[in-house]
């Protein structure tokens, strides 16, 4: 225990003067790390750790670390974080009295007792603008703040001046200033670094954790600042509700969206109200696709604000005292109509307009423009009063944005302090600004227009060509300010300079869109940087060569972020070809990386493979990690494309490379292509022993795309391995991530199995054909070169329904689109056993001599394909009485067992591949074989659990008992033969439950031996 708990308990950790190194060590100590772990970790000696730990053991007053540790948690266990309303806030809810919306009100008290309980709630307020969204949320924030002590959070989005995430920086930037350093490093670890995208002026003194900005993958930042953001409002909501408001959502950037989508998952959050408002008429295709994910998701309260009601404008102007208009007037009902029907009820017209009555008796018309142009005079009237200096200040701040910085105001209007000063004094005095300067010692000076309604109308009283001019002044404004950190206000810049239009350079343009695409992707806000990359496009007709091959080459990355893999590999070639033509090796190894893993992902598997190669023939004898990554990357192209000893050879010699740099993520990498590689040949043991290697590189590491994609594959080769639980459990660490990072082929790989793993356990066809179409949608909707599996799988859901020339179509359609890979076989055979089960012989004969070879070899590694087509096969020769051949293959579908440890072909709905070997043995009169295989396949069916291939493996079993002509077995195969029936009559396969009819007919049993003929006639 402490030597003083109640100081440890009331003192801050802030006040200990625990330097960064100390606080690294100390969050260390908390994760129960020794010292020479630490040492490890932190790259210092041991003896260097002992020094700290003892700095810290004479810092907190303890004599151990037990006693360190529980210092540190005692104080973390102290007072809550105490933070008041955000001024934005209460400034809102003290401007005059508040009227109407009482049904609004009570809705949004009873989702805050439900938050109080521990949900988690959401509600959207939308109206028109200057409706009260923001009055009545402020409001709503002043009550609960009289009553329940909550922590209030408040952010707005820009229309035109915003980071991706600024909204939410905002918000956030209060809290984090007066949480205590130390329970944010407990909370955060070396997560706290993420913070400082979000919220750059936040003030925190927080342990640094380097990054390598030009190694990060931006999937892995975006991840971890996700985690980060998710875990301060965890934090936050500990001891006090919390209410998150984001006001403006319908200029909220997509990056912001997917961060507010990430938080509003449920169960993400406890005791937590996020509250937004947002303007119809005005979404973006980024937040209609948002609004509807919640909607389906999350459902979210809907609160729709009309205009105040008549008797409500009248108290709205009974109660502005500060207006000159007489009582009697204020009093009169024909007033209170007039400014109704000018206003429509909307709450800022109308008291514009009240207000505007005391003022030399100013215009009182309202129009239905985005600016209503009795507003227009409103402010401009106010404007007009203002000094000639002030008034055009406040036209450049306008151009600037709603909100905007004091150093770039005075530098784009070139005046001094003074002038700068009482203009902006000037301004708020006549309510048109207000100063939203934080209070942190990194703090930037900040004012924000009190409306964007007012900022427009001044906007709009700047002639364009001067609109256009100011812009171009505030680029450069900004290049002189910033000159240090260009990459950081690159969006700012690239907004002003397209705004300005053709006095504007257009290489510069180029230049800062592309930048600010660049930065937004290491931020992983791959929408945003789309954008500014799209537009980069409009301009780059006479850029140089170098600058149009990055920018081809980011837009490539920008597209695979969001799922646009044929783009992506457009976009990479154009970036290569130039590379090219310049010469630049270390470029074209970088292209043909990244294009490599977009290709075999979108499955142009020739295409990656040359693509790898070209990049390694132009690296000549480099022998560096770049190397190793494009031998790992070129392994698996090969592997897929049917290369077993290259491909095998190529990841040996990327290991290789990892050992003499003795690079740790390099080898994490080459054992994760391993894990990928193997499966292609169906060797899922030693893929899964690689990939759980791998894994435990890959957690640490930053290379977040490969952990996705590696982690998609060892769900999978679990499944066939029969290790269920393991697969559930890949899976849930698998699902989140690759999500947030966008890596739709791992994503789906986990769908699919989820898929298989509930029908192994249900055998529902009906339920099979919904995920089969759901399946194929999704493969449609994010372009992955993958749908021969939906109708294969579609096909199989017919088939088991008994609809067999539906099924037919599938499996035909699944043949046509399947890609030339190492799974070559899977459709061909899909197709020639359900051939043989509709009695076509000779079709189905003919499928199958077309594509004899691609029967597995002895002796030797095959594809994945060839397994699948030996081992679906089998039972279609069986089914068509080809006893001769069906046996010939049961030796290659022994040393599938022996080589693979397969158990169930997963992406085969989970054929038993010893069902296979026992039909095969059977075939061939091998009768104590067949019997064996035939339990051994009954005791898979049975721990996995897979009901339909039970009942398969019965019937089988059954007709072959029957076959052998013991009269012992007799009895028991009829009894297989009835519990497999009774399966099939339970899942609806009617023609399943009819084959086992025929079998169980009397005096039919001759007419059959001594093979499994006329089993589907």
């Amino acid at each position: 225990m402490p030597a003083d708990s109640k100081q440890l308990q009331s003192g801050s950790l802030r006040d200990r003067g625990i330097t960064a190194r100390e606080w690294e060590v100390l969050q260390a100590v908390l994760d129960h790390l020794t010292n020479g772990e630490i040492a490890a970790a932190l790259s210092i000696s041991v003896r260097t750790v002992e020094s700290h730990v003892s700095n810290l053991l004479t810092k907190f007053e303890v004599t151990d670390r037990s006693g360190l540790v529980a210092a540190v948690q005692a104080n973390q266990n102290a007072e809550p974080v105490r933070l008041e309303a955000p001024p934005s806030l209460l400034r809102m809810a003290s401007a005059g009295e508040f009227v109407g919306r009482g049904p609004e009100l009570r809705q949004l008290h009873n989702e805050w007792g439900k938050v109080q309980g521990g949900a988690q709630g959401l509600v959207l307020i939308s109206g028109d603008a200057g409706i009260g969204k923001s009055r009545l949320v402020a409001e709503f924030a002043r009550q609960i703040s009289v009553t329940d002590d909550p922590v209030v959070l408040h952010g707005r989005c820009d229309e035109d001046v915003a980071g991706p995430f600024e909204a939410l920086g905002q918000a956030l930037a209060p809290y984090l200033r007066a949480c205590d350093p130390g329970r944010l490093a407990a909370e955060l670890g070396d997560l706290a670094e993420e913070l400082s995208r979000i919220v750059p002026n936040s003030g925190l003194r927080l342990p640094r954790v380097p990054v390598d900005a030009m190694h990060s993958d931006p999937h892995f930042i975006r991840s971890r600042l996700f985690d980060a953001v998710t875990r301060v409002f965890r934090q936050a909501s500990t001891s006090s509700p919390v209410l998150l408001v984001v006001d403006d959502l319908h200029w909220a950037p997509e990056p912001t969206l997917l961060l507010l989508r990430h938080l509003m998952q449920r169960g993400m959050l406890e005791r937590t109200l996020i509250v937004c408002t947002l303007r119809p008429g005005y979404f973006s295709d980024a937040l209609i696709d948002f609004l509807g994910e919640l909607r389906r998701d999350a459902m979210p309260v809907q609160l729709e604000l009309g205009g105040l009601h008549r008797l409500e404008v009248a108290q709205l102007l009974g109660a502005d005292v500060g207006s000159a208009v007489s009582r009697d007037d204020i009093f009169s009902e024909r007033l209170a109509y007039d400014i109704f029907s000018e206003t429509r009820g909307n709450p800022l017209y109308a008291g514009e307009l009240i207000r505007s009555l005391g003022e030399d008796n100013g215009p009182r018309s309202a129009g239905n423009a985005d600016v209503p142009h009795g507003v227009k005079d409103i402010v401009a009237a106010r404007v007009r009063r203002l000094r000639q200096e002030t008034q055009t200040m406040l036209g450049m701040a306008a151009v600037l944005g709603q909100a905007f910085e004091l150093s770039v105001l005075q530098r784009l209007a070139e005046v001094d302090d003074q002038t700068l000063l009482e203009g902006v004094e000037e301004a708020t005095q006549a309510q048109l600004l207000y100063d939203v300067t934080g209070i942190s010692p990194g703090a930037v000076e900040r004012y924000e227009f009190v409306h964007a309604i007012v900022r427009k109308a001044i906007i709009e009283s700047v002639s364009p060509a001067r609109v256009r001019r100011i812009h171009a002044a505030a680029a450069a404004a900004l290049e002189q300010l910033f000159s240090h950190a260009l990459e950081e206000r690159a969006d700012e810049i690239a907004r002003h300079l397209v705004q300005a239009g053709p006095i504007s350079d257009r290489q510069n343009i180029m230049r800062y869109l592309t930048m600010a695409g660049r930065a937004a992707l290491g931020s992983s806000a791959a929408e945003e940087g789309l954008r500014y990359l799209n537009q980069a496009m409009v301009i780059m007709d006479t850029a140089e060569a170098s600058d149009r091959a990055e920018l081809w080459f980011q837009r490539g990355l920008a597209l695979r972020m969001i799922g646009r893999w044929p783009d992506s590999v457009a976009s990479l070639r154009t970036a290569l070809n130039i590379y090219a033509e310049m010469g630049d090796v270390r470029a074209i190894s970088r292209t043909s990386c990244e294009a490599t893993h977009t290709m075999f992902w979108f499955f142009r598997m020739k295409e990656a493979r040359d693509l790898a190669a070209y990049g390694l023939e132009r690296l000549g004898s480099h022998e560096g990690a770049e190397r190793g990554r494009l031998l790992g990357a070129l392994s698996f192209a090969q592997a897929w494309s049917g290369e077993y000893e290259s491909s095998v050879d190529n990841i040996r010699r990327e290991l290789e490379i990892a050992s003499r740099l003795e690079d740790t993520e390099l080898r994490g990498h080459g054992l994760a292509m391993r894990a990928m590689q193997l499966p292609a040949f169906l060797e899922h043991t030693e893929a899964v022993a690689a990939g759980y290697e791998a894994l435990e590189i890959l957690r640490h590491s930053s290379d977040v795309w490969t952990l996705t994609s590696m982690l998609g594959f060892l769900n999978y080769t679990l499944v066939g391995l029969g290790r269920l639980g393991e697969a559930r459990a890949i899976g849930a660490e698998l699902a989140p991530i690759a999500v947030r990072v966008g890596n739709y082929a791992a994503q789906q790989q986990h769908t699919r199995m989820n898929a298989m793993i509930e029908f192994f356990q249900n055998g529902s066809p009906a339920a099979l054909e919904r995920f089969a179409r759901k399946d194929l949608a999704f493969c449609h909707a994010v372009g992955l070169a993958t749908p021969e599996h939906s109708l294969a799988w579609l096909g199989l859901a017919k088939f088991l329904a008994g609809e067999w020339e539906e099924a037919k179509e599938a499996y035909s359609a699944a043949l046509e689109t399947e890609a030339e890979t190492g799974m070559v076989g899977w459709g061909w055979s899909a197709l020639f056993e359900l051939l043989a089960y509709m009695g076509d012989s000779q079709a189905a004969m003919s499928l199958l001599e077309k594509n004899r070879n691609t029967f597995p070899q002895l002796d030797k590694a095959n594809t994945c394909g060839s397994w699948v087509a030996a081992l679906t096969a089998v039972e279609g020769l069986v089914v068509l009485g080809e006893l001769k051949q069906a046996a010939e293959l049961l030796p290659a579908i022994e040393q599938c067992i022996e080589r693979t440890g397969v158990v169930c072909i997963e992406f085969r709905a989970g054929r038993l591949v010893k069902r296979s070997a026992a039909i095969a043995a059977a075939a061939a009169g091998d009768w104590t074989r067949a019997e064996r295989y035939f339990r051994e396949a009954l005791q898979d069916a049975e721990s996995i659990p897979h009901v339909v291939e039970r009942a398969h493996t019965l019937r089988f079993h059954g007709k072959m008992l029957l076959q052998s002509g013991e009269k012992s077995s007799s009895e028991r195969a009829k009894s297989y033969l009835r519990d497999a029936r009774a399966t099939y009559m339970k899942l609806t396969m009617p023609r399943h439950v009819a084959i086992c009819d025929l079998d169980l007919e009397p005096n039919q049993t001759a007419s059959r031996l001594p093979g499994f003929a006329d089993t589907g006639h």
